[in-house]
């Protein structure tokens, strides 16, 4: 039987000395608290939620969410597979690559330094496959040993087509290093690569740290 005690405004649970700084003090070893559980269609019905707001969902998204700066936000996870830590991984060319950059692209290979989580990569080292959906940080940085020429831009192509404007980028002078970060929503099974386009020509990736890296973040719903 739970003890509920009230001390000058303060609710006591399973504990008749609530914690000083608490309004709500339950204590057990062994059982936990309940939060009101829903499903992803019953919690965005909510009317006009209260910043803070947190509920248990049942269907997928699985998790804890709460309702922070006027949206919600999965806060916990039901399985490790599905946690953002997961979702997120580093690839980098340390070796120098020599690339035969044509006006319809060639990919950037990056088979060094590959930390992936469950972010898979195809055996070329240049399509990165996302395992679930979500809004993602994508990041990258590309040198050159030597300015690649003018009308070279690089880019980031989702599915093989579509070329985020915020992860595209084209200077109007000829440069030796490329870099673009933004934020896009990925489906699950979506694929990635790292582009570069430009008039013919022959460029070589720095060697080591700089030469070129691409990052793949999870970072939201």
């Amino acid at each position: 039987m739970a003890t509920i005690v009230s001390l000058n405004a303060q609710v006591g649970i399973g504990t008749t000395t609530p914690a000083a700084s608490s309004i709500l003090d339950v204590t057990s070893t062994t059982r936990g608290v309940l939060i009101p559980r829903m499903t992803d269609a019953q919690r965005t019905a909510i009317a006009a939620p209260a910043e803070g707001l947190m509920i248990y969902q049942t269907n997928a998204s699985a998790g804890l969410w709460m309702f922070i700066n006027g949206a919600w936000e999965r806060i916990g996870a039901a399985t490790g597979a599905t946690s953002f830590g997961a979702s997120t991984g580093y690839a980098a060319n340390t070796v120098g690559s020599v690339l035969a950059i044509v006006l319809t692209g060639v990919d950037v290979p990056l088979p060094s330094a590959q930390n992936l989580g469950s972010i898979t990569v195809n055996g070329a080292n240049t399509v990165f496959t996302v395992p679930t959906a979500g809004r993602y940080r994508i990041a990258y940085r590309v040198n050159a040993t030597a300015t690649v020429g003018l009308g070279a831009a690089s880019a980031i192509v989702v599915n093989g087509a579509t070329r985020p404007a915020q992860l595209r980028f084209a200077p109007l002078l000829s440069v030796s290093s490329y870099q673009a970060e933004g934020i896009i929503t990925l489906a699950a099974g979506d694929n990635i690569r790292l582009e570069l386009s430009g008039i013919i020509a022959l460029t070589t990736l720095l060697t080591g740290s700089q030469g070129a890296y691409l990052v793949i973040q999870k970072v939201g719903e």
